[in-house]
């Protein structure tokens, strides 16, 4: 992907990193949630599009 210039989405993010916390690879997990996933995420509340920060083990 990254040959390509494509960021994958949120979900396919999660999904990868399942996948190395299932195969006990925990800080590869834990590296490409930090690098692929946003410090912030948009959500939708009463009808508006509002910014939220991300807070966990990804800041």
């Amino acid at each position: 992907m990254e040959e390509l210039g494509v960021r994958p989405d949120e979900d396919t993010t999660r999904r990868i990193g399942k996948a190395f916390v299932a195969s006990g690879q925990e800080e590869k997990e834990k590296h490409v949630l930090e690098k692929y996933l946003k410090k912030w995420k948009y959500i939708h509340f009463n009808g508006e599009r509002v910014r939220v920060r991300r807070d966990g083990p990804l800041v």
